[in-house]
């Protein structure tokens, strides 16, 4: 490996280069040291430098971390989850060296963990992390699982997270005397195979208060005609009963354009002979639950001879 594969590599990883991996280029200790003096580059740490010209970012502040670390240390718990997109930032870093090696970074919080396979691993944004299940297993524990069920079908809408593989990662971290991923457990008994975590938070939200009353699961993205040919489709739909839920206040929907206006949208479906209900992040679950029990029984009642 010459110094421009190096400087290459470097550039894949917010501009760190690790000592050991400037050894294995064929650079000396002498050549380390000259390009540090002569400001080519920045040293950030124990055996970590910044290519003189990279700016400063956070990923680049975590990868440096990771590198002085050594190896097998990878980016975890809170630390991933805001690398992954699930949370916003948040405390000190947290990395996780694999096995017994102890392992001291002033400001970081390195965790140990004997177990740390390799498919626990992977490469986010260019820095070293934990996995998507891994990551959701790691920070899932003490936190109310409906915030764990949020993170997996987040997960599930951006990462197309599999929740095989998730089971799978969490039944090689549970057992006797191991980590507390009871939050987790409970996320996943109301996550069955096949859930669809929806287009939205608020979507997702939905779902659950129906999955947790033991209510039937509703059709998502239901296609229905419209009165000029068209085909839509109605956000969460009871064909059986004709009840149809709306859901306003998502951060995007693409869907909604086919109905647009919502006013169009809503009196159309009436039209067709849709009851639509709407649901908003401002209504309470229990309304919300109120509100579609009724509706349905209000529905079947019609049909009762």
């Amino acid at each position: 490996m010459d110094e421009a594969i190096l400087l290459a590599q470097a550039a894949g990883r917010h501009g760190v280069i690790g000592r050991q991996d400037a050894l294995a280029a064929g650079l000396s200790r002498q050549a380390i040291d000259r390009r540090v003096a002569t400001g080519r580059w920045r040293r950030v740490g124990n055996g970590a430098y910044v290519v003189a010209g990279t700016p400063p970012t956070w990923p680049q502040a975590v990868t440096a971390a990771c590198v002085a670390g050594g190896a097998d240390v990878v980016a975890s718990h809170r630390t991933a989850a805001r690398l992954w997109g699930l949370v916003a930032a948040d405390g000190r870093t947290e990395l996780t060296v694999a096995g017994n090696r102890r392992v001291r970074i002033p400001g970081v919080r390195v965790h140990q963990s004997i177990l740390l396979p390799g498919l626990d691993q992977t490469v986010v944004d260019g820095v070293p992390a934990t996995t998507l299940p891994r990551t959701l297993a790691d920070v899932a524990g003490h936190q109310d699982p409906r915030v764990v069920g949020q993170w997996v079908d987040d997960a599930m809408r951006r990462h197309r997270l599999d929740l095989r593989e998730l089971r799978s990662c969490f039944a090689r971290l549970s057992g006797p005397g191991r980590r507390d991923l009871r939050p987790l457990r409970a996320a996943l008994d109301v996550r069955l195979p096949g859930w669809d975590p929806g287009d939205s938070a608020l979507e997702a939200r939905a779902l659950r208060i129906l999955a947790d009353a033991g209510l039937p699961a509703p059709v998502q993205q239901h296609p229905v005609r419209r009165l000029d040919g068209e085909t839509a489709e109605i956000d969460l739909a009871f064909p059986p009963e004709w009840v149809a839920i709306e859901l306003d206040g998502w951060e995007h929907h693409g869907r909604r354009s086919a109905f647009s206006p919502d006013r169009i949208r809503r009196n159309e479906l009436v039209l067709l002979g849709w009851d639509v209900y709407q649901f908003t992040w401002e209504m309470s679950d229990g309304l919300f639950l109120r509100t579609v029990t009724r509706a349905l029984d209000r529905a079947r009642a019609r049909t009762t001879p």
